[in-house]
């Protein structure tokens, strides 16, 4: 015989009328909170387990606008909603006590390719694998490389502003975006690219969430300017959060907020469409391997390897190879 689900398996009865009220409203996607698919999503690549109380799949960004604008009404104001996309970070990004936001099932589309002008649009949902895959023909990429690159969300790379292997060369997600369209916590939705001062003043004069977002960011960023330069290193990896420094201190010198949308997580806004820039296959590739008396000897040339501008550099000891010989 099938156990009896405890009460606190259960979804509380605040969230089930919130689901309810959300189909009534005219909500596309799928709506669960049956044991199962909670706990499917209340594990990631992390250490971490935290059970949500639902796990929403929004089918388009309509869908994503019902589900947080409803989440303002008084009724429901203690409800928390995470985004997802393939659960593969490693420190829990993606789990939540309160209501997943599943963007991977239906929001995996590659919307339009211009290899021309260099760029592609896409939706949250897409694998990087999958749009590498339809873009080698092409003779190009999407250059920031990660290890779980067969299960990793484009929408995710963003939220975490995502870099691995070659990053020395490519740099960050961040470096790649082009252009996000976004749904703020109010439903509202903004369009982000670099604002040159006239186009900045227009997009801060509106009404609403987006408007006094903008103006605050940029205060912050005009008032502490100083501080942000001192304080932020100088380093092409060193920040998961907010990067501050980059809204205009970016190689345009516009105001970009797409600089502090990558690696915020998903908590300043839901990401439902992204403009990324492409990148060149290269031509040739080549592995050389370098064999060291110790693993001190290897730390040490590393300084002259890098002088050899190489893609990555992987630094292998004699536990991963003893390990490796055992798998």
């Amino acid at each position: 015989m099938i156990p009896r689900l405890a009460f606190s398996e259960q979804t509380s009865r605040l969230f089930r009328d919130y689901l309810n009220v959300l189909a009534a409203q005219g909500f596309s996607g799928e709506l669960h909170h049956d044991f199962g698919t909670r706990l499917v999503t209340a594990t990631d690549n992390s250490i971490y387990q935290i059970t949500p109380q639902a796990v929403v799949y929004p089918r388009n960004a309509e869908d994503i606008q019902r589900a947080l604008r409803l989440a303002t009404e008084p009724r429901f104001q203690d409800i928390k909603i995470t985004p997802r996309g393939g659960g593969t970070g490693t420190n829990g990004q993606s789990l939540s006590a309160g209501i997943i936001l599943d963007c991977s099932r239906h929001l995996n589309r590659i919307l339009d390719v211009n290899v021309e002008e260099g760029w592609v649009r896409v939706q949250p949902g897409v694998v990087l694998d999958q749009l590498n895959d339809q873009l080698a023909p092409l003779g190009v990429f999407f250059a920031p490389n990660l290890s779980p690159s067969s299960r990793a969300t484009l929408g995710g790379m963003i939220n975490t502003d995502a870099c691995g292997k070659g990053s020395r060369i490519y740099g960050r997600t961040s470096d790649h975006v082009l252009a996000l369209t976004c749904i703020l916590s109010d439903g509202a939705k903004l369009d982000v690219e670099p604002w040159e001062a006239e186009a900045l003043a227009q997009v801060k004069s509106r009404d609403g969430l987006a408007g006094s977002a903008l103006r605050v960011v940029d205060e912050i960023v005009t008032e502490k300017a100083e501080v942000i330069e001192r304080v932020f290193p100088k380093l092409s990896r060193f920040l998961t959060g907010y990067n501050l420094a980059k809204v205009y201190g970016n190689d345009d010198g516009c105001f970009n907020l797409n600089y502090l949308l990558a690696g915020s997580e998903g908590t300043l806004a839901v990401i439902t469409e992204a403009k990324l820039r492409l990148t060149p296959l290269p031509r040739h590739k080549e592995l050389l391997v370098v064999k060291y008396e110790s693993f001190d000897d290897a730390l040490t040339a590393a300084e002259l390897l890098v002088k050899s501008d190489p893609a990555a550099i992987e630094t292998i000891d004699e536990k991963i190879l003893e390990l490796a010989k055992e798998d």
